[in-house]
C-alpha cells in the first residue's frame, strides 16, 4: 500500500515511456534530440477511444519520437496516485518488469532503476531515468519530465541492453472534471531490430498503456485520505521552490 509520506513524483511516466517500446533500434550517436510539443513538425498517425497518437521526425535518427493526447475523467490527484503506485504498475503498463527506486533527494525530483520486458528474441531492456516534477502556480497543471542519467547506485542491478530515454515529458492540466494529458515519449531503446518493427511496437504500447492508465485511474483504488495528501503535496511544489530559489541567489 503506498504511504502518506510518499512525495508528488509519480515516476510510473518513466516507466510508461519506457513501456512503451517493445522491440531494440539501432543505437545513435547523435547528439541528445529534443522536440517540443507545438513543434510543427508532429502529424496524427491514429485517434481512437479518445486516444490520438502524433509522430514527428528527427533528422539522421531512427528512432520516432510520440505525442498522445487524451482526457481521464478525474482529477491530478486521481492520475498521479496511480502514477505513483509502484506496487501496481504491472496491472496497467505495457511489458512492465520491474521498478527500483535508487534516490529521492526531495519530494519533487529522484532517479530510479526501470526494466521492460522485451519479446524474443530480442534482449530485456533497462533504464536509469531522472524524473522531476514542476507545478504551475494555479495548480491547475503538473508536469513529469524524464530523462537518463548515470547513477552509480544501479551498478549493482543487471544493466541488460540500456535504453536511452531523451527529454520525454507528461503533462496533467486540469480542466472541469478531467485531466488532460498531453505525454512525449522520447527513447531509443538500442540494440539492432529495424526501425519500422520499433516504431509499430512502440505505438501499440503507447495506446495500450495509455488506455490501461485511464481504466487504472477509473477503479478509484485510493481512499479520501491518501487523495488529499497527494493534494497537498501538490500544494507544496510553490514553498519548494521558492526555498530552492533563496538558496540559489548569492
Amino acid at each position: 500500500m503506498m504511504g502518506r509520506h510518499l512525495p508528488f513524483v509519480p515516476s510510473a511516466a518513466c516507466a510508461l515511456a519506457l513501456a512503451c517500446v517493445a522491440a531494440p533500434l539501432r543505437a545513435t550517436t547523435a547528439p541528445a534530440p529534443r522536440v517540443s510539443l507545438d513543434d510543427p513538425s508532429w502529424r496524427l498517425e491514429s485517434s481512437a477511444d479518445g486516444i490520438a497518437l502524433y509522430t514527428s521526425t528527427i533528422p539522421d535518427l531512427r528512432v520516432v519520437p510520440l505525442k498522445v493526447i487524451m482526457t481521464i475523467p478525474g482529477t491530478i490527484e486521481d492520475v498521479a496516485l496511480v502514477l505513483e503506485d509502484i506496487s501496481r504498475r504491472g496491472d496497467w503498463i505495457s511489458n512492465f518488469s520491474q521498478s527500483v527506486l535508487l534516490e529521492r533527494p526531495n519530494d519533487y525530483e529522484q532517479t530510479e532503476y526501470l526494466r521492460v520486458d522485451v519479446p524474443w528474441p530480442a534482449g530485456d531492456r533497462s533504464a536509469v531515468v531522472r524524473v522531476r516534477v514542476i507545478v504551475s502556480d494555479d495548480l491547475r497543471r503538473a508536469v513529469i519530465a524524464a530523462e537518463s542519467v548515470e547513477s552509480p547506485l544501479a551498478s549493482k542491478l543487471p544493466k541488460l541492453v540500456r535504453a536511452q530515454v531523451y527529454a520525454s515529458t507528461f503533462q496533467m492540466t486540469q480542466v472541469g472534471p478531467r485531466v488532460e494529458v498531453v505525454a512525449l515519449v522520447f527513447i531509443d531503446p538500442c540494440g539492432s531490430v529495424p526501425k519500422w518493427i520499433v516504431n509499430y511496437f512502440t505505438r501499440r504500447g503507447a495506446r495500450v498503456t495509455l488506455t490501461g492508465l485511464r481504466r487504472q485511474v477509473a477503479r478509484r483504488l485510493y481512499s479520501p485520505t491518501q487523495v488529499m495528501a497527494m493534494r497537498h503535496r501538490i500544494e507544496g511544489y510553490k514553498a519548494f521552490r521558492d526555498r530552492g530559489a533563496a538558496v540559489a541567489q548569492p
